[in-house]
């Protein structure tokens, strides 16, 4: 019998945003020798290379890259997850932590195969060919929907709206949606459920990781608008936080929590205004005057959107800032008090590193940033 110091990790998403932070921050552990790493790529040596260009990016030291192997990469991409089964690594697999999925908030057709029905053929293939002590699945706490009253603390709630109308995007639909199927259809699986709220940045690295989301707190500024009111919270956690936190409900030897928020709260959540306030310092100018739109006027916004961020589509931009804007203006802040019993640390206000993320990506046209979520 394996103790939990010799079994492997399964870790898929390892060259995404937060699948990749989850690595580094096990690496930091001194977990890198358990990490199986399922990673697409036309061959082992290529998806290898993607995953040490990945965590470069993350500032893991070399020494630390030189001792991943090709050997401790799982080749597979979600569409294909059925080609792990059989692989003989999977018997020595005690935790698997699910990062990967199609994190576009872009209508993209493959939404549903990859985000559930990928995940919940990965969740059966562990159940047979690996000895699972831990499924940790990453969903979202917009996975709660749309329909709660403006400025509501959201509660840890496993139940969940399955109706798309109540989902602003597909991407927070698929995420309930495999929620439920998960528990449903593998209820043998020892499944813990991890909802991050927004994740923004990165503590020490700024937006060099990725820039994803942050570029819409510059769009808003740069075209002195929003669709919330300047005083509404948004609930945001820095990327390595988040991986810390992950990475402690995979390694510690008991856990006894089902469902986690991985979120700032009600306490450390900001208002825009402070946002806005600590972008103002970063630029060295006054905090920004700001126009309240509701969304049905954003359209107004092309004349402008032209002007002062040229280097964007104004179509593309203002699909953009609907998007955006019609979570921003929710004021969803998410209750994190499993989280506070499980012993996690609190996360970082951003407005306490958000400057970071400014200065590190101030040579970026916004264009170049919205990449990271228009793929």
């Amino acid at each position: 019998m394996m103790n939990d110091h010799d079994d492997l990790i399964l870790l898929t998403g390892a060259t995404g945003f937060l699948g990749s932070a989850v690595a580094a921050e096990l690496i930091r552990q001194r977990q890198g020798a358990r990490l199986l790493l399922m990673v697409r790529g036309a061959d082992t040596a290529s998806a290898h290379a993607r995953v040490i260009a990945q965590l470069r990016c993350l500032q893991v030291p070399e020494e630390e890259l030189l001792r991943l192997r090709p050997s401790q990469i799982l080749l597979a991409s979600l569409e294909r997850v059925e080609a792990i089964a059989g692989d003989t690594r999977l018997a020595r697999v005690g935790v698997a932590i699910h990062c990967a999925a199609h994190a576009s908030f872009a209508n993209h057709p493959a939404v549903g195969a990859l985000n559930v029905d990928a995940s919940v053929i990965l969740a059966h293939l562990l159940q047979r060919y690996a000895r699972l002590r831990r499924f940790i699945y990453i969903g979202t706490a917009m996975a709660c929907g749309s329909r709660q009253p403006v400025g509501s603390d959201i509660a840890e709630n496993a139940a969940l709206p399955l109706d798309e109308c109540e989902h602003l995007v597909p991407y927070t639909h698929s995420k309930a949606v495999c929620e439920l199927l998960l528990a449903k259809m593998a209820p043998a699986l020892p499944l813990v459920v991890l909802r991050p709220s927004i994740i923004v940045g990165h503590t020490r690295l700024g937006c060099v990781p990725s820039a994803s989301i942050y570029w819409v707190f510059r769009a808003w500024r740069a075209l002195g608008a929003s669709v919330a009111e300047l005083r509404q919270k948004i609930d945001v956690v820095p990327v390595d936080w988040c991986a810390a936190a992950i990475a402690a409900a995979a390694l510690r030897p008991q856990w006894e929590h089902g469902l986690l928020h991985l979120s700032a709260g009600e306490e450390r959540s900001c208002s825009f205004a402070d946002i806005d306030s600590e972008l103002a310092c970063a630029d060295g100018e006054p905090p920004g005057a700001y126009g309240i739109l509701p969304l049905e006027r954003l359209p107004e916004l092309l004349p402008r959107i032209r002007e002062r961020l040229p280097d964007c589509s104004p179509r593309l931009m203002l699909r953009a800032l609907r998007l955006y804007g019609g979570f921003a203006r929710l004021g969803y802040t998410f209750s994190n008090r499993a989280m506070q019993e499980a012993d996690i640390p609190p996360p970082p206000p951003l407005t306490r590193y958000i400057g970071l993320c400014a200065a590190s990506v101030a040579h970026q046209p916004v264009s170049q940033q919205m990449v990271w979520d228009f793929k």
